[in-house]
Order: structure tokens, then C-alpha cells, then sequence
């Protein structure tokens, strides 16, 4: 298999003659030759766009690409990281189902939950991410899917994936892992087990803070259960979106390898500081799961992190000093952000599900970009002398 600097800017492409990029096919519905093109397309006897809520070659594009840096068979692109959550999560779970998911879940997907919860019966039960046992204990009551999220936000707590995929699989269980955080450079959940890898697109994957998008990769099969769903909800992705989306994926480990020399060299600058409490981040031989991030991210530990200051005011006005980080939510882009989760992912969540996700009130949230590491450093240092 090719190396993922060679898979991230060709794919699985054949050398072919024509445009070096893909064309953006800026068309909401396709000609067909006859009435018998009509027929076999639909019925698949031949490849062919029809209408691009079904498909369209700008995002079929992209979506091989991904799945050839995924290690999976197919993929899907969406409108939007909840679109694929949404599409991936009730693809396999009906009204009156079962989730077994990790507790400590981005903010959007906690409402998501809850929504499911109250709309349609389906029933949710949450484990601790760091703790198999209880997974094996949840799973000896049937569920339809088991929903991960790895590293978690914003503390960034590591789920053992290859573990979770068998105890799961033994169980009769799909699994959908949040893999944003890691992103496909930093780890590879389809061949630790899992069955579908979803990503919120408009992070890392897209990766210059101008599109929104979501995916779900995993085999034919299981994709093909997304797809059908996501052609009904209609959420699909805009064809120039998914022309900047590839555009995006060409140079995808090239930064985020810089984002992960960044988070270490600023987690490891916190790490040093009297006003920091404590630091969340896998590469930190600090962090309690720094050995399964050795194993499970061989890529690199990421480029986010957090820490914890003494209180929210302070949290506020290290936000406000900073001046090379921006004040933005979000992450995976080129620019480094500062959010506070208590103001932006986990505003307005009650306190067990703060608690529970290790959420203080000065919790800060850092994504790291491709800037220089010195000057990122240099601003963090800078901003905590505020405090």
C-alpha cells in the first residue's frame, strides 16, 4: 500500500489523462442518453449520476480518497459533522433501540442523544471511556450500536478501540467511533475493529476553517446503510465544498504532523507552569492513558489539548490575552484557537455532564495549528502573565 503522503494526494486514482483536479461539477441534476440509461443506472448496471442529492463525481471524488486514507472499503461525505452523526447513528438504530455510548461526547452529539432519547424511545446508556469492563457489562443487554468518541472533547481521554470492537462484535453490536480529534493520520479505527469511522470534515479533513462537511467510512456494507439514509435526510455536500474538501485532504498529513509538534511543545510548556493545574494531552507521559496513545495514535498525539487554570475568570482572561491564538470554536484548521468549553462546545450542559467529562469551570480549550511553535508558546506564556 502506497504511504499516506502518496494516498492523501492521489487516492486510490488510476494515472489517467484529463484535468490534474477534480472538476467541480457544479450541477444539481444530470442529461442521460436514453431511456435505457435511465434504467440501468438506477438499477446499477452501470455507474452513473442522476440527481446530486444521490451522487455527483465531486463528492464520489472525495469520498474515495477518504476511504483510501481510512483503510476502508467506501465512504460517505455530509453536509456537516451532526449530518454524519445523524445518518451513521440512525442508519442502524430505529425508535424503541439501544445505544451504548461513552460518556464524555462532544456537546452537539449530547443533544443529539437526548433528542433520540425523547422523540423516538430510543434508549442510551452511558460508560465511562476508560473502562472496558463496564462496556462488557452494558453489552450483556442488546444493543444495536456502540458509540465511541476518541480522543474525547475536551479532555481528551482515550477509548481502547481494539478491545471495544471485540467486546461489541461479540455482542451483536455495530460501532461508530468520532474520530475527528485524531484524524485518519493519527489512527486507523477500521483496522483496530471498529465498523464506521466518522469525522467532522470541516475539522482537520477540510482543514483551512471555509467549508462544513462530515463523513462516515467504513465497508460497503455498512456505508451503504449511511448512504441510503443520507440520501432521504438529504444532507448532502455541496459539490464545490467537496472540491475544497479534497483540496483539503491533499496536504492533510503534512499539517497535522505540524499541529502535533505544536500540542506537544505547548502541552509540554504548561506542563512547566505554576498557574496551570493540569494538562489533557495523550502525548504528556503524564496523561493516565499515555501508553494506549503509543499503541492506538502511532501518527502522533493530535493537535488539540486542554488545561486547567484556578477558575473561570481566569480562563476568561488568559482567553482575552492571547494574541496569535485566536478567540474561535472549532479546530483542524492552519490558524491555532482558544475556546472555553463552558462558553462554546459544553455551554449551558448540566454539572454531572460536566463532571463526568472532567470539565472544570477553568477548563481551557487549545487547538493548534501550523504556525510556528515558538511564537505559539511565546503567546500562551504571554497570556498567563495576564492572570
Amino acid at each position: 500500500m502506497p504511504g499516506e503522503r502518496t494516498t492523501s494526494v492521489h487516492g486510490r486514482e488510476e494515472p489517467r489523462a484529463g484535468p490534474l483536479v477534480t472538476p467541480i461539477h457544479q450541477t444539481s441534476t444530470f442529461v442521460l442518453a436514453s431511456a435505457q440509461e435511465v434504467d440501468d443506472v438506477y438499477e446499477g448496471r452501470r455507474q452513473g449520476d442522476v440527481y446530486t442529492r444521490y451522487s455527483n463525481p465531486s463528492t464520489t471524488s472525495v469520498e474515495s480518497r477518504l476511504a483510501a486514507l481510512e483503510g476502508t472499503q467506501d465512504a460517505v461525505v455530509s453536509g456537516s459533522g451532526m449530518a454524519a452523526i445523524a445518518t451513521g447513528v440512525l442508519a442502524f438504530v430505529g425508535a424503541g433501540g439501544r445505544i451504548v455510548s461513552t460518556s464524555d461526547l462532544y456537546g452537539g452529539t449530547i443533544n443529539l442523544f437526548r433528542t433520540l432519547e425523547s422523540r423516538f424511545g430510543i434508549r442510551i446508556d452511558h460508560v465511562s471511556p476508560t473502562d472496558v469492563d463496564a462496556l462488557r457489562a452494558a453489552l450483556r443487554t442488546k444493543a444495536d450500536l456502540v458509540y465511541l468518541e476518541t480522543p474525547t472533547n475536551p479532555t481528551l481521554r482515550l477509548v481502547d478501540l481494539a478491545q471495544s470492537a471485540q467486546i461489541a462484535r461479540a455482542a451483536g453490536a455495530v460501532t461508530l467511533v468520532d474520530s475527528t480529534f485524531a484524524s485518519p493520520v493519527n489512527s486507523r479505527p477500521h483496522a483496530l475493529g471498529i465498523d464506521l469511522v466518522m469525522h467532522s470534515a470541516t475539522k482537520y479533513l477540510g482543514g483551512h476553517s471555509d467549508i462544513s462537511a462530515g463523513a462516515v467510512c467504513g465497508s460497503r456494507e455498512h456505508v451503504a446503510r449511511v448512504r441510503g439514509l443520507h440520501k432521504l435526510m438529504g444532507a448532502v455536500l455541496d459539490p464545490h465544498a467537496a472540491f475544497l474538501l479534497e483540496r483539503g485532504l491533499r496536504t492533510l498529513p503534512l499539517r497535522v504532523k505540524a499541529a502535533n509538534d505544536n500540542a506537544q511543545a505547548v502541552a509540554e510548556h504548561l506542563a512547566r507552569h505554576p498557574a496551570v493545574k493540569r494538562v489533557h494531552y495523550p502525548g504528556l507521559p503524564s496523561h493516565p492513558q499515555h501508553a494506549l496513545a503509543k499503541r492506538q495514535m502511532p501518527g502522533g498525539y493530535g493537535g488539540l489539548l486542554s488545561f486547567d487554570l484556578a477558575s473561570f475568570d481566569d480562563a476568561k482572561r488568559f482567553l482575552d490575552g492571547l494574541r496569535v491564538v485566536r478567540n474561535a470554536a472549532s479546530l483542524g484548521g492552519v490558524e491555532s484557537l482558544c475556546s472555553l468549553p463552558l462558553q462554546q462546545s459544553h455551554r449551558n450542559q448540566p454539572k454531572e455532564v460536566l463532571d463526568r467529562a472532567g470539565i472544570v469551570p477553568g477548563t481551557v480549550r487549545l487547538a493548534l495549528g501550523i504556525e510556528d511553535a515558538a511564537d505559539l508558546v511565546a503567546d500562551v506564556d504571554q497570556a498567563l502573565k495576564g492572570l
